[in-house]
Order: C-alpha cells, then structure tokens, then sequence
C-alpha cells in the first residue's frame, strides 16, 4: 500500500527522529480536535522495564471482562499497527493513513511542529476517542513527567521498575530518574508501583502525598510468592488469589502481574474485573519479544531485553531455561545504551556472540560491540540483522538455543523471517511461543 509507506516515511522523519521534552505541543495539538484524551479514562503505566508487558496484561484481563479497552504501546516489534489496538484489533493501514493525514492538514494550518512520538501519541488518542472506548491502558514513552502520554489524568497511575536508562534525558543518578517518572502521578489518582531500593521508594511517597494520592508499593502493600509449575499466589489490597498461570515467562513477569492486578483494585469498582477474567487474562496474554520462544528446532528465544537491569532478567530466565548450558547471542543495541554493561552481564550465558545493527541512525557500530565482548567468548561481526541470524542458524545443532537481544528495533528486524520458519514448524498457525 503505497500511501501506507508515504505515511509511514512523513511520520518517522518528523524533526529527524529528534526527542524534544515538553508538553505544550501536544496539547495544542489535542485542543485542534476538541481534547480526544479528555473523552475516556485511562490507566497509565511508566517504567524503565516492564510497562509494556504489565501494560498488555491489564488489557487482556480487561478485554475478557467485556470492556472496550485500547491499548497504546511502544516501540513495535513488527507493524508499526500494534502501537494503537482496541479490544484484540489493531488499527488498519487505511485508519493510519486517514488519521496522519488528517493531523497532518490541521497542523500545517495551525503551524505546529511536532515530533515523532508526539504525533504518533495525539493519533492514538484521537484514534480511541473516535472509537468509543470504555477505556485505555496507555504506556509511557520516555520518562513520565514530560512525555508527550503525560496529558492524561488517569483512574490509576503505574511505575513497573526503576533503574538507569536513557540518562541523557532523564538524569544520570536514580533520585533523578525516579522524580521523572514520578511526574506521571497525578493530584488524588492512586498510584501502584514495583519494588524500589528504600530512597527511591521515599521518594515517589513524598511525590503522591503531595499529590494526595493513594500509594501501593510491591512487597509493602501487595506481594506475589512463587510456588512449582511456573503457578503463584497473589495477595493485594483486597484480593487473595492462588495458583495463578502467567503465559510470560520470568520471575520479573510474575512481578508485572502483581503490578497489574493492583492496579486493577486501585481502579475500584469502575471497572471491575472477576477472577475467571483474571486468571484467562495472565494465563493467555501475548507480548512479543519478551521471552518469546519463537522456533523450538533449533530453540530460538526473542527478548527485547535493552539496558543493564533487563539484561540481567534475561540472564536469569535463561539460566533457568537451559540449565548449565549455554546459548548463542545475536546482539545489537542502541548507541546511547550502556552495551558494554549489558554484553558483560550477557556473557555469563555466552557460548559464542554475533554483533550487528539495525538500519538505524541511532544504532551502535558492532565493531565496537565486539570489542567489548569480554575474553574468551568467539564473536563475530554481521552487518545485516538476517544474514547475522543465518549465519547462527547454519552453524547450530537442533537443541542449541539460540538468543536475539539486545534491541526491540533488532527484534523487528528478524521477527518477520523467524515467523515465516515458525509456521512451517506449526502450520496451525500457532508459534512455539504464543500467537503468531
């Protein structure tokens, strides 16, 4: 679809890809088509790692109780459709089409300038309004306090975890990072959050009783306990449930689920949930690339795992995964990432590394990538993201997993090609490791 490609093109390149902070564009831009985000509540959640999983996880709980719930996520892994969804639908080609155009038109009249992300935020918001929905679970860019979704009063605000990343924009220390994430706390809206070392935990409580809002922290007001079989317990402001099934792998996923599943009795009654929809809902959620075991012969796992403390989740969950064994690592990261920090941590799974990028001006050289391979691991440098996978996939036995990690934006690169391989393994249609 050629005007699909165009418009794809207009909206990546807005302001050449720059991240500018603030908040009255936006809002100037909502008010040109009477405020959309004033006309359904939502819940919105910001993190360093974990809004995206823990925000799919509220949306599939809700959409099986009947709400008509969007949901508005990013980056994608591969459509660029998956960032604006309603109910188990995402937006159409032709609906992104029609809406950019016609923010597009508006704009130019009115002469505001807008980035990437701030248009693509007014879309969806414009896109929900349009749709009449109950509701929208609604995750954060960057940061919180100034993220262009930060228009928003939410039923409940949502901070997963809170760990360094993106220093240039949020702060270099976590006092500082936690305060923008903080920003996202709103005057009297209750706010759940993971667990925090003590600091910043006193922080964000200062935050929202300033705000007067109601505070609920992991492990003080709200816990999970890991029980055999993959199952665990949660225990919560009001609720007692047992021997839950969570469809995502990790222990950091159980500790999403206990993020969403407060929220949910933070919301209150407005929008309640029973628990067939809740144990359906973590039994059966669906998130790309995180833990996604995509090919079982050879074992080929996809985590978007992109900064220090996801790395070191992911190496956790593949030690529980392989055992003793180790995995081959297919790599690339972005250049404003701590790589260094996140192939060191990743080499305590390694048995070999292939370095790549992604066709992305963002995307760090791989040379420097392996010279950063910490000694005695065999690595090796593969300009293109599909060449660098087949060159793993020709050198490895059927039961030698394989690993891609390090970028979401990598993922997208060789998610397509692994589907198309899945479902030649599985031609019901259904991946090793979800839906496809």
């Amino acid at each position: 679809m050629a005007a699909y490609s165009e418009t794809l093109h207009y909206i990546f390149n807005l302001r050449g890809g720059e991240i500018d902070l603030r908040l009255n564009r936006v809002e100037q831009a909502l008010s040109l088509f009477g405020h959309p985000e004033r006309r359904f509540p939502a819940l919105h959640i910001a993190g360093t790692n974990g809004k995206g999983s823990t925000a799919a996880m509220l949306h599939r709980i809700l959409f099986l109780q009947g709400y008509r719930v969007a949901l508005y996520t990013s980056p994608h892994v591969g459509s660029f459709t998956e960032r604006m969804r309603v109910g188990e639908e995402e937006i159409s080609q032709e609906e992104v089409v029609e809406l950019a155009e016609s923010l597009k038109r508006r704009l130019a009249r009115e002469k505001v300038s807008l980035t990437f992300f701030e248009f693509v935020t007014v879309m969806a918001f414009i896109y929900f309004a349009r749709r009449k929905v109950d509701l929208a679970v609604v995750e954060v860019g960057l940061g919180g306090r100034l993220d262009a979704t930060n228009v928003i009063t939410p039923r409940v605000s949502v901070i997963t975890t809170i760990s360094k990343d993106h220093e240039a924009y949020l702060g270099s220390d976590l006092l500082s990072i936690a305060r923008e994430k903080g920003g996202i706390i709103k005057s009297r809206v209750p706010v759940v959050g993971g667990s925090f070392v003590p600091d910043v935990c006193s922080l964000l409580k200062e935050i929202a009783q300033a705000q007067g809002s109601a505070h609920y922290f992991l492990g003080q007001d709200f816990s999970f306990v890991l029980k055999d079989k993959g199952l665990f317990d949660y225990k919560g402001l009001q609720w007692d449930l047992k021997d839950l099934s969570l469809a995502l792998r990790g222990r950091h996923q159980r500790s999403n689920a206990a993020l969403a599943l407060s929220a949910l009795e933070a919301v209150g009654g407005e929008f309640a949930v029973g628990e067939a929809a809740v144990r359906e809902g973590l039994a059966t959620v669906f998130w790309p690339g995180r833990f996604e075991v995509i090919l079982r012969r050879p074992p080929v796992i996809l985590d978007g795992a992109h900064n220090v403390e996801g790395a070191k989740a992911l190496v956790e969950e593949i030690k529980n995964f392989v055992g003793n064994k180790k995995v081959k690592i297919l790599f690339a990261a972005m250049e404003d990432k701590d790589w260094a920090s996140m192939l060191c941590e990743l080499s305590a799974v390694a048995s070999e590394m292939v370095l790549t990028r992604v066709p992305m001006a963002r995307s760090a050289d791989p040379r420097k990538l392996l010279a950063a391979v910490p000694q005695g691991i065999p690595a090796t440098l593969v300009d293109q993201p599909v060449q660098a996978l087949n060159h793993l996939l020709r050198a490895a036995d059927t039961d030698q997993t394989l690993l891609v990690a390090g970028s979401l934006y990598l993922l997208g690169e060789v998610r397509p090609f692994l589907a198309e391989m899945s479902l030649r393994e599985f031609p019901q249609g259904e991946m090793a490791g979800g839906r496809v």
